[in-house]
């Protein structure tokens, strides 16, 4: 979710590290592994390491993160280009970003597209301490990986499109460069996926949807409920900010926003208020990936059951 800039310091040799963390993942893969869970809980480990330094925009720790999402995707048989965008970066300033965007052929290239966004910048490093983000957005980030891998070889009904987006936390500037590329007719859908580590206390999954999108999907989602996690849709901030006692307008609280100012219909798929959200204690520690694995399947599978 969006935050203000900070800055990064660079560790050295991290492009080896990075090397070596790639192919350790495979090797996980190979020892068979069970494949959902180790990849999620691998690709959260691995994108709030230190070599990434926090994955702040335009820093040595967000190119290493950005070109560990391209080769996960590549490994998954997918398609990737980077999307390199500028903004006004202060008063004068400009800063650069990278999205990097996952497709697939298949034999739907006229449907319509549903585009899955999550971002993978964070707020780097403040001296010594290291914000590495773990929930926002590296879980965001494997949700992305995790459904990519999910429908990778499964026939659709939809032209998939997934984006791991850059400059969030500056302002939605990945996101916004991206919707500007896209022809709106052709979407039907952004799902944006931002901060999908379940509370084992609360076990909740929230989805903020539009109202045109809400009353379409608000039964789908409710659905997913079971004995471990419970799914809420609504489309009201006033909503959400009751349960969290917070003043947040979740509208404009992430990516999906880019889409609905141009009219797009989107779900935000997220748990809301995180007492770590953009402190450095936000790590690994506090995912219990078992939950955030059986989330996702039922994300998953809410759609893979959506409707022509």
């Amino acid at each position: 979710m969006i935050n203000s800039v900070m800055k990064v310091n660079y560790k050295r040799f991290a492009r080896i590290q990075l090397s070596l963390l790639i192919t350790s993942s495979a090797l996980l893969l190979h020892c068979g592994q069970a494949f959902a869970n180790t990849n999620l809980e691998q690709d959260v480990v691995t994108l709030t390491s230190a070599q990434f330094a926090g994955r702040k925009t335009a820093t040595q720790g967000a190119q290493l993160a950005a070109e560990f999402i391209s080769k996960r995707f590549i490994s998954l048989g997918y398609t990737v280009d980077g999307q390199t965008f500028a903004y006004q970066s202060g008063l004068f300033g400009k800063a650069f970003g990278r999205n990097v965007v996952a497709t697939k052929s298949s034999h739907c290239e006229k449907c319509e597209k549903i585009i899955f966004t999550a971002h993978y910048d964070h707020l780097g490093q403040k001296g010594s301490r290291l914000y590495p983000g773990a929930n926002d957005n590296a879980s965001g980030v494997a949700a992305l990986l995790y459904l990519a891998s999910y429908f990778a070889e499964k026939p659709k009904q939809y032209q998939l499109v997934f984006v791991a987006t850059d400059a969030e936390e500056n302002g939605l500037h990945g996101s916004e460069y991206l919707v500007s590329t896209l022809n709106k007719d052709e979407i039907k859908l952004n799902i944006n996926l931002d901060m999908l580590v379940v509370n084992p206390r609360k076990p909740r999954i929230y989805a903020f949807l539009d109202n045109q999108s809400l009353a379409q999907y608000q039964t789908d989602i409710k659905t997913l409920s079971d004995k471990q996690i419970t799914f809420m849709a609504t489309s009201s901030s006033a909503r959400l900010n009751r349960l969290f006692d917070l003043n947040v307008d979740w509208r404009r609280a992430s990516d999906h926003y880019s889409f609905a100012k141009v009219g797009i219909p989107y779900i935000y798929f997220g748990t809301g208020h995180d007492k770590h959200h953009h402190q450095s204690t936000d790590t690994t520690a506090h995912i219990d990936f078992t939950l955030f694995e059986s989330a996702m399947k039922k994300i998953a599978e809410f759609v893979e059951k959506l409707p022509s």
